[in-house]
């Protein structure tokens, strides 16, 4: 082989190179390529995540408007604990336990609803609850007590009149008839137009009669 010959293959040998090797401009359409490609499928899942929760959601939800007993309830928090309609099956648990009689019960899942979610905008739903069942099991002394603290913390919470008015039960039970009376006098005179007007009156009634018939001592 000659020395024309020689350069010559040296030179094609160059150029064939060249055209194999991706250039920096090759390397970062690549890299770019791939980094679309990888904020892409982050994307999608993020919408099939979120599709799948709202999905979640939806079905929840209508459960929650077609259940008519505890197991259905409690379908519910089984089948979707993340979602809201999980957390409103507990309080409604809770309240048809209470209703059922079943205080301890009732009392254990508005607990359990405080401690998962105290920041949830029902805490009071639960709160209140749990200064019923306490009041239902004859503990007076403390739900007197705790309807009072739920009524000055809470003055504009729309369960302040219930808390008002458990006060006003728990002073009747111990026989404090008078400071009951008064309760209930002060709600009446603080809210004229009260659509508990009715109700009150007919509990003052009650108290009246109570508060006239004798004790009678064994």
């Amino acid at each position: 082989m000659n020395s024309f010959e020689n350069n010559d293959l040296h030179a094609n040998l160059h150029e064939t190179s060249g055209l194999e090797t991706p250039t920096d401009s090759n390397k970062e359409i690549k890299n770019w390529i791939i980094t679309v490609g990888v904020a892409a499928v982050v994307v999608l899942a993020v919408f099939l995540y979120r599709a799948n929760n709202a999905g979640n959601e939806e079905k929840a939800s209508r459960m929650l408007g077609e259940a008519r007993n505890a197991q259905a309830l409690q379908a519910i928090m089984n089948q979707y604990p993340s979602s809201s309609a999980s957390r409103m099956a507990l309080l409604q648990m809770a309240k048809a336990q209470f209703d059922n009689g079943d205080y301890v019960s009732s009392q254990a899942s508005y607990k359990d609803f405080l401690s998962k979610y105290p920041s949830h905008p029902m805490t009071g739903i639960a709160e209140l609850g749990l200064i019923h069942c306490a009041e239902a099991t004859g503990q007076t002394e403390k739900a007197l007590e705790e309807y009072t603290r739920f009524a000055v913390t809470k003055p504009t919470h729309f369960l302040a009149p219930s808390a008002i008015f458990g006060k006003a039960r728990c002073l009747q039970a111990l026989k404090r008839y008078d400071k009951a009376r008064a309760v209930y006098d002060d709600f009446l005179a603080a809210n004229p137009k009260s659509e508990w007007k009715n109700d009150i009156e007919e509990a003052l009634k009650q108290l009246e009669r109570e508060a006239r018939t004798p004790s009678v001592k064994l």
